[in-house]
């Protein structure tokens, strides 16, 4: 028998569940810790569950919180012949709407009476001269979110979440909504892209937080909500006689029912995770409450004929994954509430090492702050280098003077922390700054986290409230990080990408401060690209900049990375944004900043930056839209390829085709 819970709260405990498939020896887990993780026989962890499940769930607590920033980078030591998806760590593919071998392109979406069709997947062939795209096939599978190209370019597998398609704030979770939530994986040959054809169709429990794909090993991380609704268990039980009649329901279940399962191409559903080799975290705190979603890490052979799989499982809750090439890290936030102390969060992240389909936990660790609300922009929080963990959090701690004295970062606004293998919990902490010796803040009062990214032993952070504060943290010692540099320009920067060397290109807004007495903070204006010098960590410049339409102009590089396309070429590095251009004026306005312009046009905006010169060049546009917008455009869907010469830009499911540099009619709507 199957059966099914769907409860939620704030996170206490966790339990990790390995399934092998394959005879490769695993990688061998982290048995020292003892207050991390622990093995528990699959009784024990059925009386956990039965504990924990059988009172009523408290409600979670939705933080408030402001931005923060990621980016993406190529070197431009190499000049490949066409741009492929943008990544925060290269060798650790992402999932994305668009995928190209350089041939073909893969797009999720197509136009259909000016609404986007998730569920089309279209193929389209580039032409010999490169300057046009045209459709060979189209395939009708599961609403999509992603794709993913393997194999040698021979396999592409899609990937996508009931219920969350259009809006990834419903990611988080849910307690209340009694809804089943699954994630389908759609393995479709095209070895043959005009005849491409699914193979097979992979139905896992559970709605998808993240997937990574490293040396044709594909990676998920899954919350499931099991239910019990009609099984004598009564939700949310707060009195003693409900949560009695709860635990007698639990007892007479077997724990394996408990987990989630997958089915293939339609068969009857089989476990996905099994309850012999199960963790309960040693951390858990009479100040956390109990979580009871269920995380799934499934690790997937793509170069397999058939289905093969490992996958281990907690119980607890994750917003966000990073991946090095070595290791996969869940995190999540905590919310404390303490009446004296005032409230603050922590995250808590649990690492887990990988080779292949082998997965092996090996430590976790906490530390404070948060990782923000933006989901894209959580990962590049953290960061792995020779096997030390960084991660950078926003500080949201609201406490008495008193209590902020007594921490180390104060009321910093961000906190730098590093984390290494060891300890009594698997991962311990190295080192944090601000910290007593190193006193400065990371920002100043009151301002929030916006950009955050690694580069080898450098982190660069921005902060905003009414200018934008860009600060590089040195990590060369581990033991002792420090403030480098600092640079306040206007404006804040939400996406920061690394050109060359030397050179930290800015994607963000341009930005006013109000006038005195009217408000702390800034009008936000047009997209501005800054390019910021930083071969002198102590002197950092802002050697060029471009601001882009008036105020109410957006991108989608500001919602997610995946929509910036980067090339090199010589000693110039290529960029293109899409762009919804503002600078109409309406009637009533006065000339303030804070004067709001209406839609003008939509297009692909393309750059060139100059490595030698230190120059952002701009190119004309690809204008796909003139007012009035497409009310139906999701701006975070559209995306762009450059290959050779030319440009094909991705808009609400259609090509559209130019050359490069902007001479040639553009061809399409394809």
């Amino acid at each position: 028998m199957k059966i099914k819970y769907f409860l939620s709260t704030m996170p206490a405990w966790m339990a990790v569940v390995l399934v092998s498939c394959t005879s490769v020896t695993p990688l061998s887990d982290n048995t020292s810790t003892t207050n991390g993780l622990k093995r528990a026989s699959a009784a024990g962890l059925h009386a956990y569950l039965t504990e924990k499940l059988s009172a009523e769930p408290r409600p979670v607590a939705l933080p408030s919180l402001m931005p923060n920033a990621a980016g993406a980078a190529r070197s431009a030591e190499a000049s490949p012949a066409f741009s492929t998806t943008n990544l925060q760590e290269q060798g650790v593919d992402e999932a994305d709407l668009l995928k190209t071998d350089g041939r073909y392109l893969y797009a999720i979406g197509a136009p259909n009476d000016s609404q986007y069709v998730e569920d089309t997947l279209r193929i389209m062939q580039i032409s010999a001269d490169g300057a046009r795209v045209n459709e060979v096939n189209r395939l009708k599978l599961s609403p999509m979110t992603g794709l993913y190209l393997a194999s040698g370019n021979k396999q592409l597998v899609s990937i996508g979440s009931s219920f969350n398609q259009v809006m990834p704030a419903l990611r988080m979770p849910r307690p209340y909504l009694l809804m089943p939530e699954k994630t389908d994986l759609q393995y479709v040959d095209v070895s043959n892209p005009a005849a491409a054809k699914p193979t097979l169709k992979v139905s896992l429990d559970g709605s998808l937080i993240a997937s990574r794909h490293v040396n044709n090993t594909l990676y998920l991380v899954l919350r499931s909500y099991p239910h019990m609704e009609g099984l004598g268990w009564v939700p949310y039980a707060s009195s003693e006689e409900n949560k009695a009649k709860n635990k007698q329901a639990l007892a007479s279940m077997n724990v394996a029912d408990l987990l989630p399962t997958y089915s293939l191409n339609g068969a009857a559903s089989q476990p996905l995770v099994a309850p012999d080799n199960c963790y309960i975290n040693q951390q858990e705190s009479k100040e956390q409450h109990a979580r009871h979603e269920i995380v799934s890490i499934v690790a997937l052979d793509l170069n397999a004929n058939s289905l093969r799989f490992n996958s281990r499982c907690f119980v607890g809750s994750t917003e966000t994954l990073y991946a090095s090439p070595q290791a996969l890290y869940v995190a999540t936030t905590d919310y404390h509430h303490d009446p004296v102390q005032g409230s603050r969060s922590s995250t808590g992240i649990h690492k887990f090492a990988f080779a292949g389909t082998d997965i092996a936990y090996r430590g976790t660790g906490d530390v404070p702050g948060n990782l923000g609300w933006k989901e894209d922009q959580r990962p590049f929080r953290l960061s792995e280098q020779d096997g030390l963990l960084r991660i950078i959090t926003y500080n949201d701690t609201f406490t008495n003077p008193t209590t902020v004295l007594t921490t180390p970062y104060g009321k910093s606004p961000a906190i730098l922390s590093i984390l290494k293998e060891g300890g009594e919990s698997g991962l311990t902490l190295v080192s944090q700054l601000p910290n007593r010796q190193r006193p400065a803040h990371l920002g100043k009062p009151d301002e929030q986290l916006y950009a955050t990214r690694f580069i080898g032993d450098s982190a660069y952070l921005v902060t905003f409230q009414s200018t934008d504060p860009l600060y590089v943290l040195d990590m060369s010692n581990p033991q002792d990080p420090y403030i480098a540099g600092e640079l306040q320009i206007p404006g804040f920067s939400d996406y920061l990408h690394p050109v060359g060397k030397h050179l930290l290109l800015g994607i963000g807004k341009d930005a006013i401060p109000a006038a005195n007495g009217e408000f702390r903070g800034a009008w936000y204006q047009g997209l501005k690209l800054s390019l910021i010098d930083t071969s002198n960590p102590g002197n950092l410049r802002e050697v060029d900049k471009l601001i882009i339409g008036k105020r109410g102009t957006d991108s989608a590089a500001l919602h997610d990375h995946h929509a910036v396309t980067t090339l090199p070429a010589g000693n110039s590095l290529r960029v293109a944004l899409p762009v919804r251009l503002h600078e109409t004026p309406q009637p009533g306005m006065s000339g303030q900043p804070s004067d709001y312009y209406g839609h003008t046009q939509t297009g692909l905006y393309r750059f060139e930056i100059d490595q030698s010169a230190r120059k952002i060049r701009s190119l004309p546009p690809l204008i796909t839209e003139k007012a009035p917008e497409d009310f139906w455009h999701y701006p975070e869907r559209d995306r762009s390829i450059i290959s050779g010469n030319n440009v094909h830009y991705f808009h609400n499911g259609a090509f559209w085709s130019q050359d490069w540099a902007g001479s040639n009619a553009v061809a399409g709507k394809q």
